[in-house]
């Protein structure tokens, strides 16, 4: 995310003559007000999710401290249903920020959120206290199903899953997430400590045909670099007993790939593309999310998941 900056830069040029100081100017970039909209439909749809966080970009380097109490969040359907957003608390839009950051969570009516499903083609309309407005629009991926799995299965010990899922229309990527409980006290006894407990990983598909992944050990590729090499390693063969998972499927649209991969490779940090217009930037981003659970344990009346 840009920050805001003015500073002159005095580039020394070598030449015949010695070193020449150029003056260059950097734009100034004023604080903006970004308004990130995620829609969650999960195959429960008593349990969708749809929330918004509204904040600054901040400026000087400076983590933005504005607030937008007074903004009023909409979401539209096509066929006329609108869905309006309450006041949440920090928390229950993001788990961490910057020190000095704010910003104000909205969410969406939990009466209403319910009726929101697959293919549905939604608006967002943002008023903010000052008069300013931002708008988006997105469909949310169609329906898609995983394919030999139940809510529920058995996985032998040490053994890898294979997972695999029909198409589904509309989607960019698929964000494959994991939550492993159980690690520190079955990985014990092998001298391998968890990381944390319960164990979040995640992954991503990165096109809408890359429908495939296996389960534990493709997992997690954001984590990498903060795992210890023991429990990444031990992760390559499968689950240990006594352990069990929470896995989750997610089909993204493209306003959400482009907002948390946008842009080609950059070493200064990565470029999120708007998918906002108006008097800010940000996202309107939805997720079509199929889950189940896995136990890992040699014997059960859970039927077995499919395996490699």
């Amino acid at each position: 995310m840009s920050q805001a900056l003015k500073r002159f830069l005095f580039l020394c040029i070598l030449t015949t003559t010695g070193c020449e100081l150029t003056e260059v100017t950097v734009v100034d970039v004023e604080d903006l007000v970004v308004a990130e909209v995620y829609v969650v439909v999960a195959e429960d749809l008593n349990n969708n999710q749809v929330k918004a966080f509204l904040h600054g970009t901040g400026a000087g380097g400076v983590p933005s401290g504005r607030t937008f109490e007074n903004a009023v969040v909409t979401v539209t359907r096509s066929d006329g249903l609108v869905l309006d957003f309450t006041q949440g608390t920090t928390a229950d839009c993001i788990k961490t920020r910057p020190r000095g950051a704010q910003g104000t969570c909205f969410l969406g009516n939990s009466a209403l959120t319910p009726h929101l499903g697959s293919g549905d083609e939604l608006e967002v309309s943002i008023v903010l206290g000052n008069g300013g407005t931002l708008y988006g629009a997105t469909t949310v991926p169609g329906d898609f199903q995983l394919n030999g799995v139940s809510a529920s299965c058995r996985s032998e010990p040490n053994t890898l899953l294979p997972l695999s899922w029909s198409r589904s229309q509309g989607a960019w990527a698929y964000i494959n997430e994991t939550v492993i409980s159980g690690l520190s006290y079955a990985l014990a006894p092998e001298g391998i400590d968890a990381d944390e407990e319960p164990l979040y990983l995640l992954g991503l598909s990165i096109s809408a045909a890359d429908t495939t992944v296996v389960f534990p050990s493709e997992f997690g590729i954001f984590q990498r670099g903060d795992l210890s090499n023991e429990l990444t390693v031990r992760l390559q063969a499968g689950l240990p007993a006594g352990t069990d998972a929470q896995v989750s499927i997610g089909a993204a649209d493209r306003n959400l790939v482009n907002w948390l991969r946008g842009g080609n490779f950059n070493p200064s940090g990565g470029v999120r593309v708007s998918s906002l217009t108006g008097d800010g930037l940000g996202v309107l981003g939805a997720t079509l999310v199929r889950e189940f659970e896995v136990i890992s344990a040699g014997q059960g009346s859970i039927p077995l998941c499919p395996s490699v």
